[in-house]
């Protein structure tokens, strides 16, 4: 989800306070486990990439070389026709799995990873069908694999696991759930515990599953409203397995084995996408937010948009403005056509000095980190939905317009400011590296590929022609990407 442009200026704009441009909920940044915070050797030999942004969520691989230029007639492996889903697609030694929607079906597909011939699809109806922003579908978390099955989570139904052959492992039914763009947040699997974070406006939740049988191991409410984030395994030395759960204002840090808060930073910003980036002792995360309140007084919208003077908004009263109808249900969190004063001063005060920006904190420690482990803090040029990249000891941004930075992640010093010159529009995928090069894909589809590096180069745009939401997948020597209609595998060398 991005928040309106307009919300953030509210104190010398609130003529503007519903002139928004389009928000997004894209499920960005599915980190897979690994034993430390580093890439998992063993996930790297077997060139998997089981979750997405891949080994341990960071969006890195190690490999063969990878094309930098490619398309329908360079460097492309195979194409195959898929229905659309706004999730990412993750691979194994002989599989690529990842979902979709069609009317009442919610779709679960397993093509050849070397071919892209589909070897099965599975159809499931809809428990529910739940109103959800048009940014966002009933396919937007990305699947996860242990390397032979995998488990699919799907907002209006629950968690389903697949064996390679397709033949259903087990269920467990979820939801209905609370949140007007709709849920955003991908399960991961550590070992045989799988882990899903349910942010939403009320009765959020944090859950562990026992991948093998679909159990639920524990359960732990939280305090947390919507979010959009995935969570990541972090094993520090010679200590237990912790989840690193990024939610609205709060990094926490819960023991993966009964589920037990250990220590939480505060102040990160708001309605989190993506996931937290693990790079040696530091873990970086984004969130929205501003440096004020990011709506005017209750009072200043009664007098803009309260016609019949009934101390309320209502829907009918805000169709002259743009955007207003179309975000209405964003505040009107009881669903009457009304947004009063409590919905709105709560939405008002959830990001209102929350902190926001890119925000880097040193792991270790317990209780609240907030005065001691917080390394530094960007709030310029960051990115809404493309989560930060760490790769060859350089940090990389990509922010809608086609703004790339890259930065020291050890001091957060800028080190080069640049743009896409081809693809100056909308990002929802993020970056991910591999073989010295960064690709970061577009709304279009426009595919940039970078030179890594402080001073990175651009070093071609590959211009795919279709819709993009999804984050590529790097697996041995293959790019694989998912467009609106389409999955494509490119390799290096062909014709």
């Amino acid at each position: 989800m991005k928040l309106p442009k307009s919300l953030l200026r509210p104190s010398t704009n609130a003529a503007k306070l519903w002139s928004i441009v389009a928000l997004a909920i894209l499920v960005v940044c599915f980190p897979a486990y690994g034993q430390n915070s580093k890439p998992s050797t063993s996930s790297a030999a077997t060139n998997d990439w089981l979750q997405f942004r891949g080994p341990n969520g960071t969006g890195v691989a190690d490999g063969p070389a990878l094309p930098a230029q490619f398309g329908a007639k360079q460097n492309l492996a195979w194409k195959a026709a898929v229905p659309f889903g706004r999730s990412s697609p993750v691979v194994t030694a002989d599989r690529v799995f990842l979902t979709a929607s069609e009317g009442d079906k919610l779709v679960t597909l397993a093509l050849d990873r070397k071919t892209g011939k589909l070897l099965w699809r599975r159809d499931v109806v809809r428990a529910r069908h739940t109103p959800v922003y048009k940014a966002n579908d009933a396919a937007s978390p990305t699947p996860v694999s242990d390397g032979k099955n995998v488990i699919v989570f799907f907002a209006e139904l629950g968690l389903i696991s697949y064996g390679p052959d397709g033949s259903e492992r087990w269920r467990l039914p979820l939801g209905p759930f609370n949140s007007f763009y709709g849920m955003g947040g991908s399960p991961v699997l550590a070992g045989n515990t799988l882990v899903l974070v349910a942010d939403q406006r009320t009765n959020s939740f944090l859950l562990a599953v026992d991948a093998r049988n679909g159990k639920v191991l524990w359960k732990k409410d939280r305090t947390n409203y919507e979010g959009f984030s995935t969570p990541v395994v972090y094993k520090p030395k010679n200590a237990p397995a912790q989840l690193l759960v990024l939610g609205s204002n709060t990094l926490d840090a819960y023991s993966l084995d009964k589920g037990e808060r250990l220590w939480w930073v505060t102040k990160v910003g708001a309605y989190p996408k993506g996931v937290p980036a693990l790079s040696g002792d530091m873990v970086y995360v984004n969130g929205e937010g501003s440096d004020e309140p990011f709506l005017p007084p209750y009072e200043e919208t009664l007098k803009k948009h309260d016609k019949d003077n009934d101390q309320r908004v209502q829907y009918d009263e805000m169709k002259d403005e743009p955007g207003g109808q179309e975000h209405f249900g964003w505040l009107d969190a009881n669903k009457d056509n009304y947004i009063d004063r409590a919905e709105y001063d709560f939405i008002r005060g959830s990001i209102s000095a929350s902190g926001h920006g890119i925000t880097a904190v040193r792991l270790g420690g317990s209780g609240d980190l907030t005065p001691t482990n917080v390394a530094w803090r960007l709030q310029k040029s960051y990115p809404n939905i493309p989560a930060p990249l760490v790769y060859r000891d350089v940090m990389y941004l990509m922010k809608e317009g086609g703004i790339v930075t890259s930065l020291n992640p050890t001091t957060g010093e800028v080190l080069k400011m640049g743009r896409t010159p081809q693809a100056l529009e909308e990002y929802y995928s993020s970056p991910v590296a591999a073989d010295g090069k960064i690709f970061m894909v577009s709304a279009s589809c426009k595919v940039t590929v970078l030179k890594a590096g402080a001073q990175w180069e651009v070093l071609a745009t590959n211009d795919l022609d279709e819709e993009c939401w999804a984050t590529p997948a790097i697996a041995g020597n293959s790019l694989i990407i998912r467009t609106r209609g389409a999955l494509y595998s490119f390799a290096e060398g062909l014709k």
